[in-house]
């Protein structure tokens, strides 16, 4: 059986193992943040946490470190098709910071959407 000029279509959060399609066809994969709506909740979510960390006190370095780091994830975050693997660094060392403020809440709920799109 031929699978020559096939089209395949996938999407989803993560793919594994090897893929094999037959010679000439085509697959099209929208990977990673393929939930638009986990997205645009994230994007929320990460977007209060910018702005609580913005109303500390200028002078606690740390959550002035946080507030740099949120920035800088809240702009990864506002591309089309956020690269998953830069969110993730980027989340690897907000996170610390975060949870060292106290902010338990935002950590759990930015995590776990992060889980499930990237």
């Amino acid at each position: 059986m031929s699978e020559s000029g096939h089209t395949f279509n996938f999407h989803g959060n993560s793919f594994s193992g090897p893929q094999n399609f037959g010679a000439g066809g085509t697959a099209y994969v929208n990977q990673g943040a393929g939930n638009d709506e986990e997205l645009d909740r994230l994007r929320g979510l990460v977007a209060e946490l910018v702005d609580s960390l913005s109303k500390r006190p200028e002078d606690d370095v740390d959550s002035a470190r946080a507030y740099d780091q949120a920035s800088e994830m809240a702009e990864l975050l506002e591309e089309n098709s956020p690269d998953g693997e830069r969110v993730r660094k980027k989340w690897s060392r907000l996170r610390p910071l975060l949870e060292g403020l106290g902010t338990a809440g935002s950590v759990a709920s930015i995590a776990g959407l992060l889980g499930n799109l990237f």
